[in-house]
C-alpha cells in the first residue's frame, strides 16, 4: 500500500509539473504576442497590417547547378484605403451627433477631430492604393529583380493578372510598370478580367455555407463575449450613459474605432494621428484575438467547421501546379505575378500548409499560442511565391522553393535540400491532398 501511495504521489507530481510547464509555455507565448503588439500595435490590424518594407530577406543558396526559371506569385494588394465609406462615416456620425448634444468628454471631442481627419483623408479615395502601397509594390519588385537575376534573361516573359478590384488593379499596374523600368528590354503583359476569377478568387457555395454553421457561430459568439470589454473606453469618450444606451452600439463602435486605428498605418497620416492610444494594451490584445479567430474560422483549417475552408482555393493551387508543369517546356525564364485579395492568399497559405498555417484545432482561445497569427500570414503587401529551379532545359529533377511574404517557407513535405523541395514530390503531395478532399466530398454528397 505504501508503494502504491508513493507511486500515486509521483504520478500526481508529474501531472502537476507537466501542467505547470504547459501553463508556463502558454503564458510565455501570450506574453510574446502581447510584446509583439506592444512593439508594433499596427500588427493588431491582422491581415490589414502593412508588410514592412526595406529589409531584404536572405536566400539559402540553391543546390549546385540549379537556377530559377519560373516565378509563380500570388500577392495581396498593397496598402489601400478601406473599400467601404461607412468605415469612416459611421463612427464620425456618432461622435458628431454626440458633440452637438454636448455628450462628449474632452477626450471624446479630440477623437471626433481625429475621425474627421481620417474621413477627409479617405474622401473620394475608397479602395485606392495609398502612397505606402505604391512603395510596397516597388520594393517587392525590386527585391525580385535583385534576388533572382537569372529570371531576367533576354527573352524573359512576365505577366501581371489582377482581380477586377481597384486596389488589386492599381497594385498590379504599379508592380508591372516598375518592373519594366528596372529590366529592359522585358516582354510584359498586363490584364484584369472576370475570366480569371475562377482561379484567382474562386467561390464555393457549399464551403461558404459551412463556414459559419450554427456550432461555429455559437463558439465564436462565446469567444467574442469572453474577450469584449468596452465600458472603460466608452466612459472615457462619452459623458452620458443614457446617450450611449439609446444612440449607440458600444460593442460595434469600439470595433469600428479599432478598425480605423489599424487603417491609419497605410496613409500619410501615419505618425501624425493615432487611435491606438485610446485602448489599453490588454484591450488591443483582446481585439486582435477576436480578429485573429475570425480570420482562422474563415480561411484556416478550423475543425469547428470541418477544417475544409482552405479548400476554397483548390482551383488556385491546381493552377499553380498546372503552370509549374507548363513552364518546364519553356526555354527562356518566365514569371506570373497575380494580385488578389488578402483572404485568398491567407487561405492558400493554409491549404499549402506553409510553416504552421495548416494548424487544425477547435480551440479559438489558443490559436495564437500555437503560432497562428494573421498579421504574419497575409498582410497587405504580402505574397506567396513559388520559384522553380533547374540545371538545364529538360532537367528531370526540378526543385522549388516557396516564399511567404518574402521569407523562405517550410512545406509539409520531406526533402533532402530544404528549403528546396523536389517538384515531383510537391506536386504529388498537393494533388493527392486535393483528390482526397474531392473524393470525400463526392461520397458525402452521394449519401445525401
Amino acid at each position: 500500500m505504501r508503494q502504491l501511495n508513493i507511486f500515486a504521489v509521483n504520478r500526481l507530481s508529474r501531472i502537476f509539473v507537466s501542467s505547470v510547464l504547459l501553463m508556463s509555455s502558454v503564458t510565455a507565448h501570450t506574453q510574446t504576442i502581447a510584446k509583439e503588439l506592444q512593439d508594433d500595435p499596427n500588427r493588431a490590424a491582422g491581415n490589414f497590417y502593412a508588410l514592412p518594407i526595406g529589409k531584404m530577406p536572405k536566400d539559402t543558396p540553391a543546390p549546385k547547378g540549379k537556377k530559377p526559371f519560373y516565378f509563380n506569385h500570388y500577392g495581396c494588394p498593397g496598402s489601400y484605403y478601406r473599400e467601404m465609406s461607412t468605415v469612416y462615416e459611421q463612427p464620425y456620425a456618432v461622435f458628431a451627433k454626440a458633440d452637438s448634444l454636448g455628450k462628449l468628454t474632452k477626450l471624446g471631442k479630440d477623437v471626433k477631430m481625429r475621425l474627421e481627419l481620417l474621413r477627409n483623408d479617405a474622401k473620394d479615395r475608397i479602395g485606392e492604393l495609398t502612397s505606402k502601397g505604391v512603395e510596397q509594390c516597388r520594393e517587392q519588385v525590386r527585391q525580385i529583380v535583385q534576388r533572382f537575376p537569372d529570371l531576367f534573361a533576354a527573352d524573359s516573359y512576365f505577366s501581371g493578372r489582377s482581380l477586377v478590384e481597384n486596389n488589386c488593379i492599381m497594385t498590379t499596374q504599379e508592380a508591372m510598370v516598375h518592373l519594366s523600368s528596372l529590366v529592359q528590354p522585358l516582354d510584359i503583359n498586363l490584364n484584369a478580367s472576370h475570366k480569371d476569377m475562377r482561379y484567382m478568387n474562386p467561390q464555393d457555395k457549399a464551403l461558404l455555407a459551412l463556414r459559419w454553421d450554427s456550432l461555429t457561430q455559437a463558439r465564436y459568439d462565446r469567444f467574442m463575449a469572453l474577450n469584449t470589454g468596452n465600458a472603460r473606453l466608452m466612459k472615457s469618450l462619452f459623458n452620458d450613459q443614457n446617450f450611449l444606451i439609446k444612440e449607440t452600439d458600444p460593442v460595434a463602435l469600439s470595433r469600428q474605432l479599432f478598425v480605423l486605428a489599424g487603417s491609419i498605418q497605410h496613409t500619410d497620416l501615419a505618425g501624425k494621428v493615432t487611435l491606438y492610444n485610446l485602448f489599453t494594451p490588454e484591450e488591443i490584445l483582446s481585439h486582435w484575438k477576436k480578429l485573429n479567430a475570425k480570420y482562422y474560422i474563415m480561411n484556416g483549417a478550423c475543425t469547428l467547421n470541418g477544417s475544409t475552408q482552405p479548400f476554397m482555393q483548390s482551383a488556385t493551387l491546381r493552377n499553380m501546379i498546372h503552370m509549374g508543369d507548363s513552364a518546364q517546356n519553356r526555354i527562356a525564364p518566365m514569371g506570373h505575378l497575380r494580385f488578389t485579395n488578402e483572404n485568398v492568399v491567407m487561405a492558400l497559405a493554409c491549404l499549402m500548409e506553409l510553416d504552421n498555417c495548416g494548424l487544425q484545432t477547435d480551440n479559438l482561445d489558443s490559436i495564437d499560442d500555437m503560432g497562428w497569427k494573421s498579421y504574419r500570414i497575409a498582410p497587405l503587401g504580402g505574397s506567396i511565391a513559388m520559384i522553380h529551379y533547374r540545371s538545364e532545359l529538360g532537367d528531370s529533377d526540378v526543385l522549388v522553393k516557396v516564399l511567404l511574404n518574402g521569407e523562405e517557407a517550410r512545406l509539409p513535405i520531406e526533402t533532402d535540400c530544404a528549403p528546396y523541395y523536389h517538384w515531383d514530390d510537391v506536386k504529388r503531395y498537393y494533388l493527392r491532398k486535393l483528390y482526397r478532399y474531392e473524393n470525400k466530398r463526392l461520397n458525402e454528397e452521394a449519401k445525401e
